[in-house]
This record gives C-alpha cells, structure tokens and sequence, in this order.
C-alpha cells in the first residue's frame, strides 16, 4: 500500500490552534509513523491500512514546515499557518464565486492576504471503485489569499474569512465543502435518515423506488436530456434578456418557462439522498476545526415541513464526524425570494429560528434584507459574511459585542392589541427602517385568520393591531415567501420573521 496523506493535507494548509490536531492516511500495516511540526514528535502505527497522528496545542503562528516518515520515505509540507479553521458548507448561494459578487472587482484586487488560506474540497459526485465522476478532477490543495486566487472562492467564505481575520489578527483557513441544488439530506450519515420513519419514507425510500428498475443507460440517457435542455433554456433566456433588456424575471418565466429542475434522480446523482456526505464530506473528516458556516435550505422548501428534523440531524452528523458534539454551527436564515409557486420559504426560516432557539452551539445570522424578489442567487454577500463574523465574534469567540439581530422571544394579549418582546435588544435599539411605518405585520384573529396589522414601536417592544381584529390571538412578521419588513436594530441588523403561534 503507497503511503499517503489524506488529499486535505498539503502545502499552504492552516491547522486549528488550540486543540488536538489530527493527521491521517494510509500506510503498511504496523508501519512505523512518525510526524514533526512545531518541535512535537508524535509516533504510530499503522493498522488496517491507516494511520493517525494527533498533535496538541498547537499555537497560532508560522510559516512552518511538517514532516511525515515511514520506512525511509518522507513527506514534507511546506509554509503551513496555524490559527482558525472553518467549513463552508451547504448549496449553490454558498458555493457563489467571489467573481460574481456585488463589487468583485475591487475585492479581487485588494485580496492581498497571505494568512487567509483555502481548500476547495473536490466536487466528487459519484465514486464507485476506479469510476469516479465528473472525469478529469484535479485536487489543487490548499491555496494562498491573492488576487490571482481569490476569483473563484466563495464570496461569503471569503468576506467571513476576512472579517474575522481583521479582528483575531490570527491565520485564517476556510475548507469548502458546499454544492448548489442539494437537500440537507444529502450531506447527511444514512442513519440520521433511517432512524425517523417520515425521513426514512420521504428521502430513502422514495430514492430506492425511483432507481430499482433504474439500468445506467436509461440513467445516463435521462441525464443529457436534461443538462441538453438546460443549456437550450440558457440560450432563450439569454436572447430574451437582449431583446427585452427592461422587462422583469418574473416576465421572462412567464414567456418562456422557468429552468428546468431538477435533474432526474438516478444512482450516480449528486442530489442523491447522502450521496456528498461519502464523496466530499467524509473525505475531509476529521479535520479539525473550529467550527462550520452553513447556508442552505433553498433545495428543501418542495418538503418544507421536514426541515426542523432534517437540518437538526444533520448537525448532529456533521458534528460526530468532525469528533465535537458541540462543535460551533452558524448558519444563514434563507432571504427573501418571491419566485416560488407556494409559500414555503418562510417555513424554512422558521425551521431555522427553531434549530437556533433549541439547538445548543448555533448561531443563526438573518438575510431578510438582502434578498432578491426575483433571484435566488442574491449577488451582494460581502453583508451575509460579515454577519456570520459578527455572529462568530460574539458567540464563538465571546467578544463584548452585539453582533446579533433582534430574535422574537414573547408575546403578550392587551386588549385588540399584543406586545412582542425581543432578545438583544435594549430599550430604543429598535428601530424602524428610513423612519417609516412598520412593515411585513399581520395578526391572528380568533378564527387563526391572518390580517394586514399595523405596528409601533414601544422602547424594547412591538406593538401590534388591526382595527378589524377585537380578538387577537396572535402576530406573524415576515410570513411569506417575499413581503417588505423594516424591523432593524440600531446597528443595522434585521429583527427575524416569526409566528407566535409556532412552538419555539
């Protein structure tokens, strides 16, 4: 057997400071290994193939250099960082390239940051034996912060890459672990799947149907009809947008269609239920790190209702593998988006408010603001990775600071009117966008009818009514796909949508 280092391990990596560090490969069994980084020595033995060595407390700092021997061969590792590491996980507004981003330009051109790193992990979506799809990939290894680099990093991993690396002063390493237009079920170890009887019914069995009678050809045969059909709807959409440049996306669906998705669900399909669990994630585990920024939920709106038990199991995997139960996890509350035949998106961000109420070591930043009606690839995400900074700031890195937004926590029935009381929030920190009326508030009445409410601010609280409603029973802020809400702090952080008649 060659001996190796796993492909995460290479030159320009950052490790995680402070912790027990883990490198691995493979190796003769009861080879003799031994590893040197920072004047520790650590040795083992090779068993079944593999190999572990742990490195403690590794302090912040280098350029260093690591050797990994055995048997008279030598690895070295050269121009390694040790600081902060963080996984960028999740679906195609986190994969989102830098380049395509509000104000790439300047960005990539100012990206000078020789200790911000980052591993883009190969986007394996099938691998079976010797066959491993797409064809043709190349692991870069990790690279260097610069402008000749930066272009295709996720823009939200870069700017909370950034941030954060302003404020420690420490190396920072971003390992990208996302693909756009997949479920959280993807991502996931089957037996969070298997052990709840919806999921299990929903994601595993279902998929088992679809491919039983399924051969490779019929798959391979549905697959290029469908990217076929993708790349004829790209050509009419680009035509239209030229011929009609003033007209909305919501005129050109209407015209012309929407782009065809999904793609058909075979045995070698990326959206495949724990499919990037085997081919990306697990190929990075257990690297350490500090901990995970997540942003996804889009793919999962068709199952809306599912998600508060999908996206808790996933965390819960993600943390077994990467060996931390209570490893940091802060994720990104979905934006508005108003291209959806149904609304389901606001149940999504109410799945994520509940993770973040009851999920111990989340973090949630809200997006409310920054989404685009008719888009669902938002292009301004330097916001989104400061927030997530922010969120890491206070939460992980326990700065003095606010970095949070104004999170519905009560309610309280006065008359035709109801009280709601936020966390982080003192009196006259709320505020009211551009010093106008309160937005995107309806109200219950007793028939759990939603009306149009008016609202007010009153110190730290919310003042909600309708003239039409006697009887309230409760307040919905931001209940539906796409709805205009101007509930801030006074830093500028949007207040969640919520229901008070969901149970947080």
């Amino acid at each position: 057997m060659e001996f190796k280092l796993a492909p995460i391990f290479s030159d320009n990596m950052v490790l995680q400071r402070d912790s027990e560090v883990v490198i691995w490969g493979n190796a003769e069994n009861n080879d003799l290994i031994i590893g040197k980084i920072c004047g520790q020595e650590i040795k083992t033995h090779a068993k079944n193939g593999e190999f572990r060595l742990i490195f403690k407390n590794l302090k912040a700092g280098g350029p260093f250099d690591m050797d990994i021997l055995s048997k008279g061969q030598e690895i070295i590792l050269k121009n390694i960082l040790i600081g902060e590491v963080w996984i960028a996980g999740g679906q195609s507004n986190m994969e989102f390239n830098l380049k395509d981003s509000i104000g790439a330009e300047k960005e990539i051109e100012q990206a000078n940051y020789p200790e911000i790193r980052y591993y883009n992990v190969p986007d394996i979506v099938y691998e079976n034996g010797d066959e491993v799809l797409p064809e043709g990939l190349i692991d870069t290894g990790w690279s260097v912060a610069s402008p000749e680099t930066v272009a295709y990093y996720s823009a939200v991993a870069y700017h909370f890459a950034k941030n954060l690396y302003n404020d420690l002063k420490v190396p920072i390493g971003i390992v990208n672990c996302n693909k756009g237009g997949t479920s959280a079920s993807s991502w996931m170890n089957e037996k969070y799947l298997s052990d709840d009887n919806e999921l299990s019914e929903v994601y595993l069995e279902q998929y088992k149907k679809a491919i039983e009678k399924l051969t490779d050809e019929e798959e391979d045969r549905l697959t290029a009809e469908f990217y076929k059909s993708q790349e004829d709807y790209n050509k009419r959409e680009e035509e239209y947008k030229k011929k009609y440049p003033e007209r909305s996306m919501a005129q050109l669906h209407e015209e012309i269609g929407s782009v065809p998705w999904p793609p058909p669900l075979g045995k070698k399909s990326y959206q495949r239920p724990c499919g990037l669990y085997k081919t990306k994630f697990r190929k990075i585990t257990p690297f350490k790190v500090k901990g995970v920024i997540w942003y996804q939920g889009e793919e999962d709106s068709a199952k809306a209702h599912l998600y508060k038990k999908l996206f808790h199991r996933l965390i819960k995997s993600w943390r077994e593998d990467l060996e931390n139960p209570e490893l940091p996890f802060i994720f990104v509350q979905l934006p508005m988006f108003n291209d959806e035949k149904l609304d389901t998106w606001q149940i999504i961000r109410d799945a994520q408010l509940y993770t973040y109420k009851n999920i111990k070591n989340t973090s949630m930043i809200v997006t409310v603001d920054l989404g685009e009606a008719e888009d669902v690839h938002p292009k301004d995400k330097k916001p989104v990775g400061e927030r997530l900074a922010l969120a890491a700031r206070q939460d992980v890195y326990k700065e003095n600071i606010n970095g949070h937004s104004p999170i519905y926590n009560s309610y309280e029935i006065i008359d035709n009117k109801i009280k709601i009381g936020f966390d982080y929030v003192l009196p006259g920190e709320l505020i009211a966008k551009n010093d106008i009326k309160l937005k995107g508030f309806e109200i219950y009445d007793k028939n759990k009818i939603l009306h149009p409410a008016k609202a007010y601010i009153e110190k730290d609280k919310v003042i909600v009514y309708s003239e039409g409603v006697n009887e309230p029973i409760g307040v919905a802020y931001g209940w539906k796909n796409y709805v205009e809400i101007n509930l801030f702090n006074n830093i500028g952080l949007p207040a969640s949508p919520f229901n008070t008649l969901s149970k947080y």
